[in-house]
């Protein structure tokens, strides 16, 4: 199971989709923690973190990079997949293939890849919008609803041995998040839109993917943890 890392037994974290967002300051919380963190992205930062082995590779080919990891990996986050956004009667079917492609697919191929390393902990992103209707969503509803399915089946494979947990937040402002909603001018009404009136700082999100590799979540495993400030399952008095 995994632990918390110190100077005489070190917890290798391999993070995958680590260059920028949430990945990356999951890479910063990691490192804080003084983990030994691997960070696998398809471009290398223009300013890496210090302490961190970076690794410039594609998910989708582990034979690419597995030389570069360590014989065990503690925890596992997998965070990159393709947001695919567009009105149903737009979207074409290779653009659900290619949102399924990044979001599952490739979780799948890099899970199974290593699985004779991983011991411990798998943590995977997916959205709200998984188990929320949301307008112009199809795509990546279909996907990350299909990820958090697979997570669960997963968590039930591997256990006792490995955990695994989802994190589904909701708009976070990363460079993307922003993109999608046309800039920081929208967040104020799409915070209103939100039972608590706002939405997560990245580093929010990143806590909490910690939190599930961590001791305190010892016993937590087959869960989807929704970090979306109520949007998915509270209605509130006008």
């Amino acid at each position: 199971m995994f632990v918390e890392s110190n100077n005489e037994n070190p917890t290798n974290h391999l993070i995958i989709g680590a260059s920028r967002g949430i990945g990356r300051a999951l890479v910063d919380i990691s490192v804080r923690s003084a983990q030994q963190v691997y960070a696998l992205s398809r471009e290398r930062p223009e300013n890496p973190i210090e302490g961190c082995h970076w690794i410039k590779g594609d998910a989708s080919r582990p034979e690419d990079y597995m030389d570069a990891l360590p014989e065990i990996i503690h925890a596992l986050t997998f965070c990159p997949g393709k947001v695919v956004l567009g009105p149903v009667k737009r979207l074409k079917p290779e653009q659900m293939l290619e949102a399924y492609k990044t979001n599952v697919l490739d979780a799948f191929v890099t899970i199974q890849s290593l699985l004779p390393k991983i011991e411990g902990s798998i943590v995977l992103l997916s959205s709200v919008a998984a188990r929320t209707g949301l307008p112009n969503h199809c795509a990546i509803s279909a996907a990350k609803s299909a990820l958090e399915g697979f997570a669960v089946a997963l968590a039930a494979d591997l256990a006792p041995k490995t955990r695994v947990n989802v994190v589904a937040p909701t708009l976070t402002p990363t460079e993307m998040g922003m993109a999608m909603v046309g800039g920081e001018k929208m967040i104020p009404m799409i915070e209103q839109r939100h039972p608590l009136k706002k939405i997560p700082a990245v580093d929010e999100v990143a806590s909490t993917l910690a939190f599930l590799h961590s001791e305190a979540a010892a016993c937590i495993t087959g869960q989807v943890l929704k970090v979306d400030s109520g949007l998915s399952q509270l209605r509130l008095n006008s």
